[in-house]
């Protein structure tokens, strides 16, 4: 089993979207963006997607 840290990333994410008071739907795609990032990155290295590049994406997928 590989541990990616998509859990922890998606924490992070939701978290993100809550103190910076979005409602409950865009803390979960934040989270959910933000893990699935973590999935991309190999188990060798540690990184974190940026703040930028969260609501760039997250931009894109809402309508």
């Amino acid at each position: 089993m590989d541990s990616d840290g998509a859990g922890d990333a998606f924490a992070a994410g939701c978290l993100f979207g809550r103190l910076t008071g979005g409602p409950s739907h865009r803390c979960g795609l934040f989270g959910a963006i933000a893990g699935a990032y973590a999935c991309t990155v190999p188990s060798i290295r540690t990184d974190a997607i940026g703040r930028a590049e969260l609501l760039a994406h997250a931009a894109e997928l809402e309508p």
